[in-house]
């Protein structure tokens, strides 16, 4: 399972303990992602893999 690095409290997460929040809009959809421990909002977590 891939894990995710949070920017705020450095701990790895896996992708299935992300909060995520899909929302739609005029060009598509958008998600964002919250760390479980420090509810740090994270837009893209490609660059944030452990």
């Amino acid at each position: 399972m891939p894990k995710v690095n949070c920017p705020d409290c450095g701990r790895q997460i896996g992708m299935h303990e992300l909060e995520a929040k899909t929302t739609a809009q005029s060009g598509g959809f958008s998600t964002r992602y919250r760390c479980p421990f420090c509810q740090t909002d994270m837009e893209d977590v490609t660059e944030l893999m452990a």
